[in-house]
């Protein structure tokens, strides 16, 4: 790929390596979510987080999205590298060998 000499199988081991990111607003909500439910639980009618801390949350948020969405058009403009020896087992794209 690019002739820098990574393979299928570098890449994903690269990508596979990387830490997951930790933003402030799921910290919040796992804060607010100690048992896993959907929707964060109010204590007494509020939620007990400065104005501050949703703000800068949501704007980190907004910003990881739009990088994100950065990233993901990037992605497209790359073009296709045919996977041959690769098979995705989760989505059952077995190639079948004909005789």
């Amino acid at each position: 790929m690019f002739d820098a000499g990574l393979t299928v199988e570098s890449l994903r081991d690269c990508l596979a390596g990387l830490p997951p990111v930790e933003l402030k607003g799921m910290a919040l909500l796992r804060e607010r979510r100690p048992h896993g439910q959907f929707f964060p639980q109010l204590e007494g009618g509020q939620m007990g987080i400065p104005r501050e801390a949703i703000a800068e949350a949501v704007t980190e948020i907004v910003g990881y999205t739009e990088r994100c969405r950065r990233a993901a058009q990037q992605l497209t403009k790359l073009t296709p590298i045919p996977l041959t020896t690769f098979s995705i087992l989760e989505y059952g794209l077995v190639r079948r060998m004909t005789a």
